[in-house]
């Protein structure tokens, strides 16, 4: 019974391994090892090869696999070596058919060796494989194809040599098609081909072979003759099976070249060539390289054409060029709107010093013109001829490349070209020489025939103009008569000669010791006028009197004689003196006459400062010094203190203290009595003014108010050397304070940086955490420039430029332009003269960072200013004016313009959407001229919006084009809307005055 049932449990167990051996997928087979035939099989391998496993059982494998008996021994030596193989091969069917296996062969060691092959059907696996290859194959020729035309093209836009251009495109064709052979050839008289270009290592084929462009010949009758006859590409997928192709088959085989192509070339717009190649493969030319061969055959068309052009445009350039060479004056062709030279003659560029044409074309026209004002003067006459066709200039001064001016008579004429740009050509004649002359001819009207100064005539010219200085800079002006004493007797012992010898010295010594600012003239005999502008104070007229004294009275030699020679000089001053410049002669020469008459002589004071009394020497400014020491000693000068509002908390976060002099019961402001005063009483009043502020700010830090406190400071200050020390003593006495709470308002910054000292004390106090800000930016801008260079946290924008706006809202972009220059520095930004809730809502909108002015409160006694600090909160200002709307307006101008310079994008406002549109229809009964300002901003609007579309597939000319036309309408807008603006102030402020009484 135990027998039995194990022999049950063994043969239920091979029941379940035959049902598992029979219903594998994959087909199983059991082999001798030594004759490999088959011992068992499973279904599946049946199914497969189509027989029955009886007729199997009857077969080895070498009755189904002719591949695997090919190589039976290195199978059998894998087995002996590893026990193991993996390999492929190909099995046929009973039916003939073969399909690839994948065959597992294990070698197994039961009651004898045996072979285990596990075989699975791969057809479609090879097939996917095949696919895949195929798919590789495709994209590697499409990213061949590619590189082709991008190389043919970059060799059509370089190469102007036409045999090179064209055995190029061959040399690419043959690199990147993998063709055995491309050629270009052309017929000739009698319509063989000649070969122009050729490449490829079939090159041999065409060695002696004829081909010709008639139908009626069997040399006609390949594929080029054909192209060339049907003017469109021809295709040979199998040369061998084409009998067009006969006469070369032979040959084309030899040179394994198996499939062929014709295609058409044109030249201005002609046939010209063909283009063939040949391929070593069969059925090549699928629509991939047919569409590549195609555009190849069309950018050698292009390439040819090119190159006509450029043939053609420098004949026409060689014949304009000789032509222009010819001429006796400078030609000069400008394009617009760049302003940028594009052609020279010969005889311009020897009129400008230039060796080379390349020394002018493609600069900048601004270049070639020795000012702005100059290249303005031209750019108006410019602008005329582009308007209405011609304008001229005479007498234009012009910077040769050596620095040297020339002057030129110039005549501009409009140039109407065919690309949409702008040009003048301006025909330019040399007239230094007469220019030369006429200013000799001025020179000698105007000056001393002695000494070369100027003379009376030139002195009035002047004078009128240092006076409109004097007003402009709020500086004072000295004028003096100056007279030389005892010159007679100098004539009478020496001689005239020895007398003029002794002018013309006192001449130079006299322009030496004065300013490059200031001008002195000679009125006749020893009488000489001198013009000492751009004075602060008396301390700075002093350093200029004593400069003069010393030249003058340095000794002479007169005919080997030392003579010492001294002068009596007339002073008046310029305002205080408010007079025309005839009447401040006559009171400087007043003066000069009571100078002389002066007691006291020898003591050196020769310099008599005239007064309507003119016994008395002072002008008041002496009586000013000492009053004012007095009241800083007595508390009659004292400190008001304005609020300074912080844009991003709306509260008050500092505070700037301004001087007041209690005199006379009047309370006087610094600029009545601050340029009467003294390096001495400047300094002095710097340490009361920064002592006090500071004893003040930490009475308020007490109190819980977190403040800085801002303090001016004088350029007078700075010519002390111990300044920043003297700063950071009074700053050790009040240990509570920062030195960051402290900020230095520097003024006149201008002649700052010409200090070497005044820079060392600026890099100091900032170095220790004190604050410097430059004041009043924008009153003298060309110091900007230096800005870069200053120890600077923070500008301060000068209030001239913010109370004008209400009325003036076209000089926003001023303020702009300085908010920006702030913003690149990196530095804090404060605007001064904020006075309407307009000005608060504008600069709100401008990101500043500090806001002062009336409109948030006049300066402050002592006393006030903590109730103020803690209950004040900034408002949103009125929002309903010109100032923000044109603001807003301007953002996305600047934008559309940035666009149209580099292409960038922007987001185009709508016309309904402006702010400007708006304002303008909710003011349009109170301003003149509304619809005129309505039809320009939507002018601008619509520039604006064809920018946009021009950007995404217009020309850059085109782009500049549209930018001038946009800064024109802007312009324009701006202008216009800003005299509106100021009649519908004006009329708001006459309606609401009174009616005048008729009784």
């Amino acid at each position: 019974m135990h027998s039995t049932t194990e022999y049950q449990q063994v043969e239920t167990k091979l029941k379940l391994l035959r049902a598992l051996f029979d219903n594998s997928s994959d087909a199983i087979e059991v082999l001798d090892p030594v004759t490999l035939r088959f011992l068992d099989i499973n279904a599946t391998g049946c199914r497969a090869l189509g027989y029955t496993r009886e007729e199997l059982l009857s077969m080895s494998i070498y009755d189904i696999d002719t591949a695997y008996s090919a190589t039976p021994q290195k199978v059998l030596a894998q087995l002996r070596e590893s026990g193991h193989a993996l390999f492929e091969t190909i099995h046929r069917r009973k039916d003939g058919s073969t399909f690839p296996v994948e065959v597992n062969t294990v070698s197994v060691e039961l009651d004898r060796p045996y072979l285990l092959a596990i075989t699975r059907d791969i057809t479609e696996r090879k097939a996917l494989e095949a696919a895949q290859q195929d798919v590789a194959r495709h994209l590697q020729r499409i990213s061949n194809f590619s590189v082709l035309l991008s190389s043919a093209n970059e060799a059509i836009a370089q190469m102007e040599n036409e045999a090179d251009l064209l055995c190029t495109l061959c040399e690419l064709a043959a690199q990147h098609a993998h063709l055995r052979l491309a050629w270009i050839g052309q017929p000739d008289d009698e319509g063989w081909f000649q070969t122009l270009a050729a490449a490829g290592a079939a090159l041999g084929y065409l060695s002696g072979i004829h081909i010709s462009t008639s139908a009626k010949l069997p040399e006609g009758q390949g594929p080029a003759g054909q192209s060339w006859r049907d003017q469109k590409p021809v295709y040979i997928f199998s040369i061998s099976q084409n009998s067009h192709m006969l006469p070369w088959a032979q040959r084309a085989e030899t040179f394994g070249m198996k499939a062929g192509a014709a295609l058409p070339i044109f030249r201005g717009g002609k046939r010209w060539a063909v283009l063939v190649v040949y391929h070593g493969e069969e059925n090549i030319f699928d629509a991939d390289l047919q569409k590549i061969l195609t555009d190849l055959a069309q950018d050698i068309g292009y390439g040819l054409d090119r190159l006509d052009i450029l043939r053609k445009e420098r004949e026409i350039n060689a014949f304009n060029e000789a032509l222009l060479n010819t001429q006796s004056s400078g030609i000069g062709v400008v394009r617009f709107p760049e302003r940028i030279l594009e052609r020279v003659n010969a005889r311009m560029l020897k009129m400008l010093g230039a060796s080379s044409p390349g020394e002018l074309i493609g600069q900048q026209a601004r270049a070639i013109y020795p000012d702005a004002a100059t290249y303005a003067r031209v750019s108006a006459v410019e602008q005329t001829a582009l308007s209405e066709g011609n304008g001229t200039l005479r007498d234009v001064p012009h910077r040769r490349r050596d620095g040297e001016i020339v002057w030129m008579d110039i005549s501009i004429q409009r140039l109407d070209g065919t690309d949409g740009a702008q040009r003048t050509l301006g025909t330019y004649v040399d007239v230094t020489e007469r220019h030369r002359l006429m200013d000799e001819l001025a020179w000698q009207s105007l000056s001393d025939t002695l000494t070369g100064l100027p003379n009376r005539r030139a002195l009035d010219a002047e004078m009128g103009k240092a006076i409109a200085r004097s007003d402009r800079q709020e500086r004072l002006l000295a004028v003096g008569f100056l007279d030389l004493d005892a010159f007679k007797p100098i004539n009478d012992n020496y001689g005239h000669d020895a007398g003029d010898d002794l002018l013309k010295e006192m001449a130079r010594r006299l322009q030496d010791a004065m300013r490059r600012m200031d001008t002195v003239a000679r009125l006749g005999g020893d009488e000489f006028v001198l013009l000492l502008e751009g004075l602060r104070s008396m301390d700075a007229l002093d350093h200029v009197l004593a400069r003069l004294q010393a030249a003058i009275t340095q000794p002479l030699h007169i005919k080997g004689e030392i003579v010492r020679i001294q002068a009596s000089m007339g002073l008046t001053i310029y305002p205080f003196d408010d007079g025309d410049a005839d009447l401040l002669l006559r009171h400087a020469d007043q003066a000069m006459y009571a100078a002389k008459t002066r007691p006291g002589r020898e003591d050196g004071s020769w310099v008599q400062i005239y007064h309507p009394d003119i016994g008395n020497v002072s002008m008041g400014d002496e009586i000013v010094r000492r009053d004012f020491l007095r009241a800083l000693a007595c508390g009659a000068v004292t400190l008001r203190y304005q609020p300074l509002v912080a844009m991003a908390t709306n509260r008050v976060a500092g505070l700037e203290a301004l001087i007041r002099w209690n005199r006379e019961d009047q309370e006087v402001s610094p600029e009545r009595f601050l340029t009467a005063l003294g390096m001495r009483e400047r300094q002095a009043l710097g340490r009361f003014v920064l002592q006090t502020g500071l004893r003040q700010l930490a009475q308020w830090r007490d109190m819980g108010l977190d403040l800085f406190l801002s303090v001016n400071v004088t350029p007078e200050e700075f010519d002390n050397p111990r300044f920043a020390d003297s700063v950071f003593g009074i700053l050790a006495a009040y240990p509570g304070i920062p030195p960051e709470s402290v900020v230095l308002e520097v003024l006149e910054i201008g002649e700052i940086l010409e200090q070497g000292i005044a820079l060392e004390h600026l890099q100091r106090l900032r170095g220790a955490g004190v604050k410097i800000a430059l004041d009043d930016v924008g009153s003298a801008y060309a110091s900007l420039l230096r800005l870069k260079n200053l120890p600077i946290d923070e500008i301060k924008i000068d209030q001239g430029f913010i109370r004008e706006l209400s009325n003036k809202p076209q000089d926003l972009i001023f303020v702009e332009s300085l908010v920006s220059l702030g913003l690149a520095m990196g530095v804090l930004i404060t605007v001064e003269g904020v006075e309407t809730e307009a000005h608060i809502a504008l600069l709100r909108e401008m990101k500043i960072n500090y806001l002062q002015g009336y409109a948030i409160a006049k300066p402050l006694e002592a006393e006030a200013v903590a109730d103020f600090v803690r209950t004040f909160v900034l408002g949103a200002g009125d929002a309903d004016t010109p100032m923000l709307a044109l603001y807003q307006h301007l953002g996305w101008v600047r934008a559309a313009e940035e666009s149209a310079i580099n292409h960038g994008i922007y987001a185009y406002a709508e016309l309904a959407a402006c702010p400007l549109t708006t304002w303008l229809h909710a003011h349009a009964a109170e301003l003149s001229g509304v619809e005129a300002l309505l039809v320009e901003h939507e002018a601008v609007h619509a520039l604006g919006r064809e920018i946009l579309q021009v950007r995404q597939s217009g020309t850059r000319e085109e782009l500049h084009h549209l930018l001038g036309q946009l800064h024109g309408h802007s312009h324009r807008f701006k202008e216009s809307l800003g005299q509106a603006v100021q009649g519908m102030r004006a009329d708001a402020a006459a309606t609401a005055l009174p009616p005048s009484s008729n009784e």
